[in-house]
């Protein structure tokens, strides 16, 4: 699980999984290497009962990486889980002009430390279309720098465990500039609810105490700040899908280029982002013609 870089909370609800079902099968004499698919079926049916599908597939993520740790066939992998509704499975994303004005929003309201590490890493996130956990536990070891000093590239490590290398824009290379004089400048303030030990963690975007910055605690921010500039609300996984959106709906970049951005395994994962709104899809459709 740490290999995986798990959050916190999607820990804590996969180790109450791996005990219920520990638990569980205890009771029932069953050993977990060799428990049959029938008896495997009856306890997933009461572990999810009544709860949502985004529960259905953490219980079985969780499961899965159980199975995987133990080297045997994992007989839960047949368990039927319910398929999201529409409004749910739709990826949320912004505008090019929704964007500036969040980015314009958050801009505005750095007047706490949580204020400029909230812009600055949503900045990061947009322009490099990451997800949080790979920007919220960069170290600065892991950024390129240019013989100028000129940072340039950040060595971000993926889901599974491995790294990638991805080139930084200008945009994003002054922010980082910016972030890092704040920081230095605010090095002896005790933080609210925390100490000043933030201001000696390896990590770029250190939280209270030198902790990763929570994912919750960074929507939480987002949110509000999507309220008071009066767009539609996002959070971090969004930002991605913005930046994906645009650079293939607004940009024409090529679908690989986006997959190899995003640090997708399927295409088809990728082919997701291309979005086509309804304004833009009448203006084409009024497009057609015929030849007389």
């Amino acid at each position: 699980a740490d290999e995986r870089h798990l959050s916190q909370n999607t820990l804590t609800a996969y180790r109450r999984t791996w005990l219920r079902l520990i638990a569980w099968a205890s009771g029932e004499g069953l050993a977990l290497e060799t428990l049959p698919s029938e008896r495997a079926g009856e306890f997933y049916e009461e572990a999810t009962r009544g709860r949502s599908a985004s529960h259905h597939l953490q219980v079985k993520a969780a499961l899965a990486l159980l199975y995987d740790v133990l080297g045997s066939t994992n007989p839960f992998a047949e368990c039927p889980a319910p398929k999201f509704a529409p409004e749910k499975t739709e990826l949320r994303y912004h505008t090019s002009s929704q964007l500036g004005e969040l980015l314009r929003e958050l801009r505005e309201e750095r007047r706490s430390y949580f204020g400029h590490l909230t812009y600055h890493l949503a900045v990061a996130l947009f322009f490099t279309g990451c997800r949080f956990h790979e920007w919220a536990r960069l170290t600065f070891d892991r950024l390129v720098h240019e013989p100028g000093g000129v940072i340039i590239a950040a060595r971000l490590q993926l889901k599974g465990g491995s790294f990638r290398d991805l080139p930084l824009t200008k945009e994003l290379s002054d922010s980082l500039v910016e972030w890092f004089a704040f920081l230095e400048s605010v090095k002896g303030v005790r933080l609210r609810g925390g100490g000043v030990d933030f201001a000696g963690s390896p990590l770029i975007f250190p939280g209270r105490d030198g902790a990763p910055f929570s994912n919750q605690a960074f929507n939480a921010r987002i949110k509000l700040a999507c309220k008071r500039a009066r767009v539609p609300v996002i959070s971090a996984h969004p930002l991605r899908h913005t930046a994906a959106t645009l650079l293939l709906n607004e940009r024409g970049a090529n679908l690989r280029a986006v997959q190899a951005l995003l640090g997708h395994k399927s295409l088809a994962t990728t082919a997701r982002y291309t979005h086509v709104d309804s304004e833009r899809l009448r203006s084409l459709v009024g497009n057609l013609r015929l030849q007389s």
